[in-house]
């Protein structure tokens, strides 16, 4: 990664855009890149910006990127011709144009056209999820019809259930409800990943990367076997709080009365019986 890549401050135009920024970089741009780590600093105006060094008086966190697009990978080099195609998203997608350009050196990324800036302005079409992938309650989704993937990440899932004794059709179901097995699926709320960790979920369970599939996949199976063990493996409860928070779990001694949080408990449920059936 070139030195102006390096020193990029990211600032973004608009509320509408404070995790798109997260899918954009080299990839766009037709560089190969690696996982890099920047801070995200909201004002207290709302504006947000990715910078390489603190705003003064802004909330900062580390956010660690991984700038390239990959389909779900087979956990051995002798499945790799026979992987599957991710599964399809059910969820819609949103695509934002952002506009990329170096001035002075530094390469910046803006959510509006830039005016009075040299012809070298690079438009990046960028596509992003609402919400999780099966997660709209609005969605008219066949769940016992969908097409199940049962050899993508199955190593990193195998180890990570089993470290942290969870079910690994369980597991599976949640990543299919979560991102459809697309390792850097981002969604508006700023979730990443294939079990679409929050950057705080994933800082708690020690995910330097969110978009590295066995990180991201250890950390989320180590924070549902958590949410099993405090509710006492109640799965409704544990899986109300992965979606939800746990903190809404405990304000209504249940299930909590949304739509969304009750179509993805009954959809993950469904999803693991079939995963655990294989069929």
């Amino acid at each position: 990664m070139n030195r102006a890549m390096r020193s990029a401050s990211l600032r973004i135009e608009g509320r509408r855009a404070i995790a798109l920024l997260l899918a954009i970089g080299c990839l766009a741009l037709g560089e190969r890149a690696r996982a890099a780590s920047m801070l995200r600093c909201e004002s207290d105006d709302n504006t947000v910006a990715y910078v390489s060094t603190r705003i003064e008086n802004a909330k900062c966190i580390r956010v660690n990127m991984n700038w390239q697009w990959t389909p779900p990978a087979p956990s051995s080099a002798s499945m790799a011709s026979a992987a599957p195609p991710a599964a399809p998203l059910t969820r819609r997608q949103t695509t934002a144009r952002i506009y990329s350009y170096v001035e002075d050196g530094v390469r910046h990324f803006v959510s509006r056209k830039p005016a009075g800036v040299a012809a070298n302005v690079t438009v990046i079409e960028l596509r992003f999820m609402e919400t999780c992938n099966l997660c709209s309650p609005g969605d008219d989704v066949n769940v016992a019809g969908l097409a199940l993937d049962t050899r993508s990440y199955g190593r990193e899932i195998d180890a990570a259930a089993a470290s942290f004794n969870v079910d690994s059709a369980l597991v599976r179901a949640v990543i299919h409800a979560e991102s459809a097995y697309r390792a850097n699926a981002i969604s508006r709320a700023g979730a990443q990943g294939l079990m679409q960790l929050m950057p705080a979920t994933a800082t708690r369970f020690n995910v330097g990367d969110p978009f590295d599939a066995a990180q991201n996949i250890r950390g989320g199976v180590q924070y549902l076997s958590w949410l099993l063990r405090r509710f006492n493996n109640n799965l409704d409860l544990a899986l109300a709080a992965y979606n939800s928070g746990e903190a809404a779990v405990d304000r209504y001694n249940g299930v909590p009365p949304y739509n969304e949080t009750r179509t993805y408990v009954s959809r993950v449920k469904t999803l693991a019986e079939r995963y655990r059936d294989g069929r």
